[in-house]
Formats: structure tokens, sequence, C-alpha cells
């Protein structure tokens, strides 16, 4: 029997482990046979790694990229000539077939020599015309993306605004032109990856059709008369990742590059396919270049408190310091983990939804990261905030450890700011499952042990009783959600209170990333390696601390009255004394390419 779909996110014909702990029903059958990539598979990655390593090494200085703020001149044209841009797509359109994982080791590998060559790889493979070529039916416009893979073009998908990438209306508008099925298309669109050195962009834009608004998606070559492509974005980090705005001004586009869809039933802020897209593809452009910056940073700390001596004593015998290590290579674990659970079982044909697992692991790798990084700064202290230039000048190692705490900031703002995405998770995904109240409440509030079958479960006792704590948890987790739902009748009474849902959200993450880092370490151990037990022990007693922190502030006793703060600093009225003795005011914006939508 199918099961009823709650949210744009749910399918109801395959199951996903994270929607039903959303539910507070803790599924290990579901993931106990934890995926391993197959080994014929693997090599095929390792190939296209081990070609794809030897070119960055070959032609980009990331330090170079990094001050001048461009990639060196023809990188992204050798990309394209050699199918980069089409990792997925089929051989005969130029591209390698790649599975998804084998697809996000290739940015990986490229995010550990040059972040910002990583992305153009990534932007390409997750959201270009290769990527839409999956979800676009036979007809003209499935020629057109064909064209752009084939010739190792550059593409680019243009949804943010100036207005606030967060809105539910998109201001980029597109009105059918009388008498024809082509469209007009007027708006703005910023943060734009791949707009300055793209050909073809997707748009999404509204359009009011049968009565209704819509969010579409167009097609449009940038060289259309009313297309401007502006001046690139510079961010703190990232440097040299081709990324800009893009104005429409009466762009003719022909309706048959338009991306027509089935209604989902679910007020969303993008159109059905592109969420799609976006889900895995932040698989690519956020979890893999935080686990690249992971990976490079436990072994940063590792070489240097290999060669520090603290008053005669190894900087790798000190308490604190063995703990910032442990802890490190545990959420590093947990991060591969955890893509290995989002991709592998796609790749292999497994009937599962893995989209509640891929919105939530943005936030479960971009942070994991951004900590390991953090503890790498204050570990090798000044070494760590020096860059890699003046390290150089005086003759000690060039560890960029500064670059990337600045390229990897950027991974916890793309794709969603940390918390807004789980402020969206709470809202859209988790508060669904309690409005209307739950067949199975009456389950949810009993005392009893919760039924895990651990039988097949290999693991150390320590593990084990983490392993019964996520059950346990899973149900907890459940049963909150179902009081926090009868005490507030009205679900957008609750859905205004945005701290408790990025709590609920934080809570969920962390069972999640307990639950797959055990289940990785069962499968391991039973093929004879043993080497994830420790690892999955500490960040499950870690991750246990932090959960209860967070249920700790969940239960916190009334909060103080922060609207009036807000109201009253935000009204000028109060608090004048923290306002800057002397700061200067941002000029106002040059409004002359302002788009009236």
């Amino acid at each position: 029997m199918a099961r009823t779909t709650r949210n744009a996110t749910s399918d109801p014909h395959r199951v996903s482990f994270l929607e039903e702990l959303y539910q507070g029903r803790f599924r290990w059958d579901l993931i106990r046979d934890f995926p391993v990539q197959d080994p014929s598979d693997a090599r095929t990655g390792d190939l296209m790694i081990e070609e794809l390593t030897a070119l960055l090494r070959d032609r980009v200085d990331p330090d170079d990229v990094d001050a001048r703020a461009a990639l060196p001149e023809g990188l992204l044209d050798e990309f394209g000539r050699r199918g980069y841009f089409a990792l997925q797509v089929d051989r005969s359109l130029g591209g390698h077939a790649l599975s998804h994982y084998n697809t996000f080791r290739m940015v990986s590998a490229a995010a550990a020599h040059c972040t910002p060559a990583a992305l153009s790889l990534a932007i390409e493979n997750a959201l270009g015309a290769g990527a839409f070529l999956s979800v676009v039916p036979e007809g003209p416009l499935h020629e057109l993306l064909s064209d752009v893979v084939r010739r190792g073009a550059r593409s680019a998908s243009a949804d943010s605004e100036p207005e606030g990438a967060a809105n539910l209306r998109r201001f980029t508008t597109a009105t059918r032109i009388e008498g024809t099925d082509d469209y007009l298309l007027n708006g703005r669109k910023v943060f734009v990856g791949h707009a300055p050195v793209a050909e073809v962009v997707s748009v999404s834009a509204t359009v009011h059709e049968d009565g209704a608004d819509r969010v579409r998606m167009f097609f449009v070559r940038t060289d259309s008369p009313g297309v401007t492509s502006g001046a690139w974005h510079t961010y703190m980090g990232i440097r040299g990742f081709p990324n800009g705005w893009l104005e429409f001004r009466d762009v003719r586009v022909a309706g048959h590059h338009m991306l027509v869809e089935r209604d989902a039933g679910h007020v969303v802020r993008t159109t059905p396919a592109t969420a799609r897209l976006v889900g895995r593809g932040r698989m690519h452009l956020i979890a893999a270049p935080a686990l690249a910056v992971a990976r490079l940073s436990v072994d940063w700390m590792r070489e240097f408190a290999a060669r520090r001596v603290i008053d005669g004593r190894p900087l790798s015998k000190y308490d604190e310091v063995r703990r910032r290590l442990a802890d490190s290579l545990a959420e590093t674990f947990a991060i591969e983990t955890m893509a290995q659970w989002c991709l592998l079982p796609e790749d292999q044909g497994r009937n599962l939804n893995l989209r509640f697992e891929q919105n939530a692991v943005k936030n479960a790798s971009s942070l994991l990261s951004w900590g390991i990084a953090e503890r790498a700064m204050s570990l090798l202290a000044a070494e760590g905030y020096e860059t890699a230039g003046s390290k150089r000048l005086r003759g000690a190692p060039p560890v960029p450890l500064e670059r990337f705490l600045r390229d990897l900031r950027n991974l916890r703002i793309s794709g969603g700011v940390d918390f807004q995405i789980d402020n969206w998770i709470g809202r859209l995904s988790i508060l669904s499952y309690y409005y209307p109240e739950p067949e199975h409440a009456d389950e949810l509030l009993r005392d009893n042990d919760v039924p895990l079958d651990t039988s097949g479960a290999v693991l150390t006792p320590r593990n084990l009783a983490h392993l019964h704590a996520a059950a346990e948890g899973t149900r907890d987790f459940g049963r909150t959600c179902l009081e926090l739902a009868r005490r507030h009748p009205d679900r957008e009474e609750l859905a205004e209170e945005e701290r408790t849902l990025i709590l609920l959200a934080g809570i969920a993450r962390e069972l999640l990333g307990m639950s797959l880092t055990l289940a990785r370490a069962s499968t391991m151990s039973a093929s004879g390696d043993d080497s994830a037990q420790p690892l999955a022990d500490i960040f499950c007693t870690a991750a246990r601390q932090r959960i209860r922190d967070l249920r700790s502030r969940l239960e916190a006793p009334p909060a103080p009255d922060v609207a009036a703060v807000a109201d009253a600093w935000m009204s000028r009225t109060s608090f004048g004394f923290l306002t800057p003795d002397s700061a200067p005011r941002p000029a106002r914006a040059d409004r002359s390419q302002e788009t009236t939508v």
C-alpha cells in the first residue's frame, strides 16, 4: 500500500531512513547492510582521480589562483575537452558515465588541491547542462543541452535573487507572448556559479498560468538579446571561482526551452526537478570539499604534532591534543560515511529515497569540517593563522590552512545558510509528520524498550550501547515532536518558533550521524576490518553529549524577551551605547542595473 506523502521530499514508493527517524521510528534494518563501493567502480574512480590530480598539479598553483582571483587561462576549456563537465553523462556525448560516488570523489580530490577548480567541476556536474539531461525529456530542450555537453561548453543555473534566495516567490518573471508559445524573461539573478563563463543558463522564473503563479525553469543562451552578464562577485574565499550576476530584460525564450513538470502538490521555492538535483548536488558542492578539507586538516595536525616538542615532551603526547586529534579523525570518518550513504545506494540500485539525508548532510558535513579545521587552526596556532606565503618566506612548512579556512566558510553559506537549512528542515519536513497527528502516536508515548534486532550487528559493547541509545533517542525525538504539536494545535504557531525547529533538526542530524557511523563500523568489522570501531565510539560519545545539550535547550524554561530586544535595536530606540563611536556607513548601492519586475 502506498504511503502518504506529506511533503515535497517524500516518495510514496521509496522508504528513507531519515524520514522514518523524523517520525520517531528507528529503522536499523535499512542501514545495517551499509553500502560498500564495488571494487571495479572504485578502480574506475581511481584512474580518473589520478588523471585529474596530475592535471591540477601541472596546471594549477592554488596560492596563485587565490592571489589573482582567477583560474589559469584555458583550464576550464581543458576540463571541457576532457569531459570533466560531464562526468556522469553517457560516453556518446563525450561524458564518462561515472557513478554518483566516483563523481563525488573526483570533486573531493580536486578540492584537496584547489577549491575554486573543484567548484567548477561540481557546479557543472551538479546543476549544469549534463545534470539536467537526466530529467529533460527528448525534444528541442534535450537537443540544446546535449549540444552544450557534446562540445564541452559551460553552463550555469540561476536561482538566487537580490531580494533573497529564501523567498518562496521568484521575482524574475516569464510572461507568455500573446499568440505564440514563447516567453519574455525579466529579472536579475545573483551568486550564479559559472555565470561569467556560461554559454547556456537555466533560470527559475514565476509564470502566471491557469490563474496561479508557478515556478518554471527556462534555459537561455547567454548571448541572447537582453541578457547581461555582470561583474564577478568577490568573496573572502573561493577566489577564482567564476561566479557573478545575470540580468534579463525582455529576453525572448522559446516555449520549448521551458522545462514543464508535473505539479508536486507542495509549495516549494524551486521546480521539482531542480530540487532533486540541488539535493544531490549539495553532496558535490558542499560535502565533497568539506571532506577534502577535513582530510587535509587531520593530516596537517598529525605532521605538526609530530615535529613540535613542548618542554621536552612531544606535542602528540599531551592529553588535550590527543583528544582533538581523535575527535577530528572520528568526525572525518563521519563525513565520509554520510557521503557514502547518500550516494552509494543509488549507484547500487537500492530502492531508497535518499533526498532527506542529502538535505541534512549539507549541514552535517560543512559544520563538522568547520570544527575540524578550527581545531587544526588552534593546534597549529600562529602557523595556522599565518598565510602559506609567509611561512614559505621564513622556511616553515607552507601549509595553506588559512586559505582553506576561508574557502571552507563558504560551505556553511552556499546552498543555504546553516541555521536556515535546519529551520527549513524543521518546518517543511519534520512538522509535516505531526500535522495531522500520526497514527502511531500511542506507540511513541509508550515507555517500553524500543524493539531492536541487533543479531547482525558486529559492534563492540560500547558501540552496541550507542546503537541502543540511537534507537531510544529516535523514539524520544518522535515523542518530543508529538508533544510539541499537541501543545501547538496550530501548525503555523509552532512553525514561528524557529529556534525550536532548528534544535529539532540538530537532534535528528546527530542521530543520523550516530546511526550511519555504527552501521558502517559494523559492516567493516563483518568483513574483518575493526579499525572503524573506535572512531564510531568517539563520534557517538560526542554526538550523545551534543544531543543532551540540544535537548536541554529545547526543554529550557521560558526564554527571555529576545523579540523586544531585537525590535528595539532595529527601531534605534535603545542600546545606543553599543553603537560604534565611529563606523563607516556603507555607500548606497548603485541601482542603475536593477531590474523593475
